[in-house]
């Protein structure tokens, strides 16, 4: 007996060295933090030996995968889906999940492991999304002789991308699309929304797809000016501009309840909404500027009903304020002056006055401007003081022109040629950068006075009378010696 034991349990131990394990760990990469997963087996698989490996089919999901490959014979849907090419394979792994989306699957997990699952081929689908930006995603999976298996989901989300454009109005100068600008109070900005469409658009049956567009109080949202384009072309239909009802604080929504009544809209296509907003007196001034953010929300079931958003991008419009303090020659403030703050225009060639003269205080403020060539003039003289000398100046900004929260980094004023004077000891203008302002005093010295007693024209009278009288004394004794010489 102990020679047949010894004997059974060698071949016990020669067996399980050549068995091939009929479990897998299955672990799920590239979802969200939190997402859920429920594993379907389509195909049972068992080893043949030598690496090969027998199919035979789930009875539990027959009749689907009876109705998605249109074949009744089992070896003919193990063969129809052994030849699938990759893209096959996801338009199959969608028709079968609409078929068994309701079936009880052989596992669930919500933390992106499954462990000792039997062989086979698996359809993994995404049954909850772990955040709101995720969508939802199926991956098809053969475990056949392998124990740990990494999969990745094959998601695609839309993206959302916010911008403002700059424009400098005494140069000309137009930038590109970016996340900063500086503008002047009453000015018109000009925006660009750009979205998406997910890779995996065709598997649905309608697509809702919305802008979301927040404004700060400082700026005045156009309606009028919005215009949608789908890859590069303006489209007047199918979305709607929502700006009432509106419970979310947004300022205004771009609607399309089905993207995919617009039959231009396909994979990977862009949908851009452009429009302008006009910097109002509300406007924050200084560093703190004036942001405008925008998100996207969009379908991100297949095959039910769900929404996912982007998260937010933001832009930011900054805005400065110049100030002018009027004082005497001693630096005490001196009333009855008027200043008016000029602006070149390059579309004129010409400078334009910036609102109306300012009179009847001594600290001017001339507050909503933005980087520019100025002229600052005092149009209206104290009484008894000469006017100043005008002032020619430029104002330039530096700004994040790309980044996730855009700030502004620096204030500059350059005189005539080119001088910074704002800087050092000498410096005409004193910059807030927080504040967004730059200041200056602005001296003004008394009108020219007559001469006085005491003054240089009585010494110019006592100068030529004693000249007059020592040139008189001389006279008299130069003839005084001629007549004693005769």
């Amino acid at each position: 007996m102990k020679k047949i034991l010894a004997v059974l349990a060698s071949l016990i131990m020669v067996l399980a060295m050549g068995m091939t394990t009929f479990a897998a760990n299955i672990t799920i990469k590239g979802g969200a933090n939190g997402s859920q997963y429920a594993a379907y087996k389509l195909l049972n698989v068992t080893d043949g030996g030598e690496g090969k490996y027998a199919y035979t089919l789930n009875d539990k999901y027959l009749d689907a995968l009876q109705k998605v490959t249109g074949k009744t014979e089992e070896r003919d849907i193990v063969n129809y889906i052994s030849e699938l090419t990759a893209e096959e394979t996801r338009t199959f792994a969608d028709a079968v999940y609409t078929e068994i989306k309701d079936v009880a699957p052989e596992a669930v997990t919500d933390t992106d492991k499954f462990e000792n699952m039997e062989q086979g081929y698996y359809l993994i689908a995404e049954k909850q999304t772990g955040d709101a930006q995720d969508t939802y995603s199926l991956v098809m999976l053969d475990t056949a002789g392998k124990e740990d298996v990494e999969v990745t989901t094959k998601e695609d989300k839309p993206e959302l991308e916010k911008k403002v454009k700059e424009k400098n109005d005494s140069t000309g100068a137009e930038s590109d699309w970016q996340d900063g600008a500086d503008y002047d109070i009453g000015d018109e900005v000009p925006f660009q929304l750009t979205g998406t469409v997910e890779k995996n658009y065709d598997n649905y049956n309608t697509y809702y797809y919305a802008f979301h567009d927040t404004m700060s109080e400082g700026l005045t949202f156009q309606k009028d000016s919005v215009k949608v384009s789908v890859d590069g072309i303006v489209i007047d239909s199918g979305y709607q501009v929502v700006t009432d009802g509106l419970t979310d604080g947004d300022t205004f929504e771009v609607r399309f309840t089905d993207l995919k009544e617009i039959s231009s809209v396909k994979a990977g296509s862009k949908i851009t909404v452009a429009y302008s907003a006009i910097l109002n007196s509300n406007a924050i001034i200084g560093a703190e500027g004036n942001p405008n953010k925008a998100k996207l929300e969009y379908s991100n079931n297949p095959y039910g009903d769900g929404t996912g958003e982007t998260p937010e991008d933001k832009v930011v419009v900054f805005t400065y304020e110049l100030e002018v303090n009027k004082v005497d020659k001693e630096g005490n403030a001196l009333e009855g002056a008027g200043f008016t703050l000029y602006k070149y225009d390059d579309k004129l060639q010409a400078y334009q006055a910036v609102g109306e003269e300012i009179l009847g205080v001594t600290t001017f403020n001339f507050s909503g401007q933005d980087a520019g060539l100025y002229k600052l003039v005092e149009t209206t003289v104290p009484d008894g003081y000469n006017k100043a000398d005008d002032t020619i100046f430029s104002l330039e900004a530096e700004y994040d022109t790309n980044a996730d929260n855009p700030k502004l980094t620096k204030l500059v004023i350059r005189d005539e040629d080119g001088n910074i004077i704002s800087d050092g000891e000498d410096a005409v203008f004193t910059i807030n950068l927080a504040k967004g302002t730059a200041s200056t005093d602005v001296v003004n010295v008394s009108g020219t006075e007559l001469p006085s007693t005491g003054g240089i024209g009585t010494k110019i009278f006592y100068t030529l009378g004693g000249v007059l009288m020592f040139g008189a004394a001389t006279l008299i004794v130069v003839r005084k010696r001629g007549m004693k010489a005769e």
